[in-house]
């Protein structure tokens, strides 16, 4: 009985991300992990549903593929994805690091990327977060090693209200960590505050 809902909730969430209602997917997506967080369909739905929110055809064109390799190759088709996912953006190295739960992540080279302690002292420098996240959110990936250091992250942003960017995050991996009070407290706190960047 809960495959047979596991599936259905799989199935609604493929067909909201394939009418690019990303929300609604990422939703979905979501809250089948909550019922099986070790479930590759899910994780990878989710990831590209992220994607989605920066490159739609790109995300849609890995999905596709996905669709096609279960078809033909079904004992490595999660793998297959997953490791195109990882070469394919150095935004994932967060996602990376969390579905893996450890706390530290090691070996992450890029050519236009910070740590996080880097962007940390970027913040002291220019004053505030909003400035520095400004400074570099569209030309340098933030590269996140540690659990604590992410929800750190996400705490900066929903303070500083980039809460749809947070809840973008929060809704992403929520399911791979249901039980994290931390997680689901900054979850609310994105929900319930005011996106005022402006």
């Amino acid at each position: 009985m809960c495959d047979t809902s596991l599936t259905k909730i799989k199935k609604v969430a493929e067909s909201y991300f394939y009418r690019g209602e990303y929300d609604k997917a990422m939703q979905n997506f979501s809250l089948a992990l909550m019922k099986s967080p070790d479930d590759k369909e899910a994780k990878i739905g989710a990831i590209l549903t992220d994607m989605a929110y920066e490159n739609e055809e790109k995300a849609q064109a890995i999905y596709e593929y996905y669709q096609i390799t279960k078809e033909l190759e079904e004992d490595n088709a999660d793998e297959i994805i997953e490791n195109l996912i990882n070469s394919s953006d150095a935004d994932f190295d967060i996602f990376d690091s969390l579905m893996s739960d450890d706390d530290v992540v090691s070996g992450y080279e890029y050519d236009d990327s910070i740590n996080y302690s880097d962007f940390i002292k970027h913040i002291k420098d220019r004053g505030n977060f909003k400035i520095a996240y400004q400074d570099i959110m569209f030309s340098t990936k933030v590269l996140i090693e540690k659990k604590e250091d992410f929800l750190d992250f996400l705490e900066r942003l929903i303070d500083n209200g980039y809460k749809d960017i947070a809840l973008n995050y929060v809704e992403a991996i929520i399911g791979i960590f249901p039980k994290d009070a931390k997680l689901q407290k900054l979850f609310e706190k994105a929900k319930n505050s005011d996106d005022n960047r402006r």
